[in-house]
Formats: C-alpha cells, structure tokens, sequence
C-alpha cells in the first residue's frame, strides 16, 4: 500500500492553511482513487494478463484526471496497438497520467521517483523501469528492462529529456533509451504535450513541475486549479531500422521540437 497518506503529502512543506486552501470534496475524492488504484495493483493486478493490467491502468488514469479536472485532447493518428516506443517532452508529474489515459504503458522513470511519496510505490508495481543515469550499469538495466517489456507486448513510455521544463524549449535527448527500440526492431512514435488554461489557450503554469518545486507544492497547484487543458500531439511513427540510438534520438527530438515551434508560433 502507498507509504504515506495523502494529506501528509500535501503537509510535508506547507502551512496548514496552504492545505486547507485545497477543495475538500476534491481531495477526499482523489485520496479514494488512489486507494482503490492501490488495492487493484497489489491485489489484482497479479492475477491479471497484459490487456487487463493495460485497461486498468488507462481507467486508473482517467479517473485521476477526471478528479484533478484536466480535460485531455489529442490530435494526431495514433499508431497500431503493438509495442512501441513511445517518447514525449516532459512538463509534469501529469505527464505520465496524461499519456497512461492515451497510450497506456510501462514507463522509465529516474530512480528518484521510487522514493516519492505514493506514486513510488505505485510505479513500482505497475513495473516501472527505474534509472540512475549516472550509472553505466543502470543504463544496461534500462535496456534489458526494455527489451523485456517489448518481449510480453507492452509500449515503453520515456521522457528522454531527463528532466521536466516549461516547455519553451526541448532538451537534448538522451539516446541510450533508444537502443532497446533498435535491439526490438520497434517503431518509435513522439508525443508532443502542452499543457493551456482551458478558457485562455494561455500555457498553463500551474500544471509545471519543474525548477526546486517539491511534489507536494505541484500537487496543491493542480488541485487548487480547475481550468488545465492537457493537449496532446501525435507524431509520426518513426521506423527503427537503418539507425543507431544517436540519429533516432535526433529525429525523434526534431520531430517533436517541430510542433513544440508550431505550436508557439500559433500563440504569437
């Protein structure tokens, strides 16, 4: 079960009136959700195949998003249902909520995120893959890791920036998250995520993780906000073969830092 409640989360750096400022009904309705996401991950999700742990998680996510009010769009063909990997800017803790609700997945994730308050534990059970980028022999894991979730028929979800921002701009790609892909033979397909007020079509700050922003503070954020809009593009799906984990890496950071530009263009 998650190791710690959600109002100590929220409290870890806050005053009590930063937390009482958050909507009761909607704090109450997400600290159930997550209880019951937790009961499903420790208690059916063993006894589960691929296809239901997907339709559960995807439902889990849904639902979450439905609790925070963020309305989820996305444009863009969507690529056959076979394993993928799939690679997005990364703004959020939301993203991975956001594209679990699409494209529902197994996810890398930095190692930091096992020991986060609730989502830790929830992460490692839906099998998330867990990296030190400072580590040679995480790295060799990270692949491995990949690869046998390619093997069973699960999409890989990566942020290869390695780090979330605000979007104005796209960080150079790590390429080693590649290299799974190109051992699978597998398609890559890049999501492109904004997050706008719904009313404005502004970007939306509140819904950022990012700078020295603790996960409690970002969470208050969002559950003090009602108009997050989350926008999701799909790219092209791009072929595997006939690269090395460098120039997929490039195409793939061109092909998504191409609709982040379009994107601002609009704006201007």
């Amino acid at each position: 079960m998650p190791d710690h409640s959600l109002s100590q989360t929220l409290a870890a750096d806050s005053t009590l009136s930063g937390v009482r400022s958050v909507p009761l009904f909607k704090l109450l309705r997400l600290a159930a959700e997550i209880t019951r996401g937790g009961l499903i991950l420790w208690l059916q999700f063993p006894r589960l195949g691929r296809d239901g742990r997907l339709v559960e998680i995807q439902r889990w996510a849904q639902n979450i998003l439905q609790i925070l009010e963020i309305e989820v769009q996305c444009d863009g063909v969507r690529g056959a249902p076979h394993a993928a990997l799939v690679v997005a800017n990364h703004l959020s803790w939301l993203d991975v909520l956001v594209v679990q609700s699409l494209m529902p997945g197994v996810f890398v994730a930095k190692s930091e995120v096992r020991h986060w308050p609730l989502i830790g534990s929830m992460a490692a059970a839906c099998a998330t893959i867990f990296v030190d980028r400072s580590s040679r022999q995480s790295a060799r894991t990270m692949v491995d890791g990949t690869l046998a979730a390619f093997a069973q028929g699960y999409s890989v979800v990566a942020f290869p920036e390695g780090t979330s921002s605000d979007g104005s701009d796209l960080a150079a790609f790590h390429a080693n998250i590649f290299e799974g892909a190109i051992k699978a033979q597998t398609q890559i397909q890049p999501l492109t995520l904004r997050y706008v007020h719904a009313h404005s079509g502004l970007p939306s700050k509140e819904a950022l993780f990012i700078d020295d922003m603790t996960l409690a503070s970002s969470l208050r954020s969002v559950l003090k906000s009602s108009s997050i809009r989350s926008h999701v593009h799909v790219g092209g799906a791009i072929s595997s073969l006939g690269h090395n984990r460098k120039s997929l890496a490039h195409q793939a950071h061109q092909s998504i830092r191409e609709q982040l530009t379009r994107q601002s263009q609009s704006l201007a």
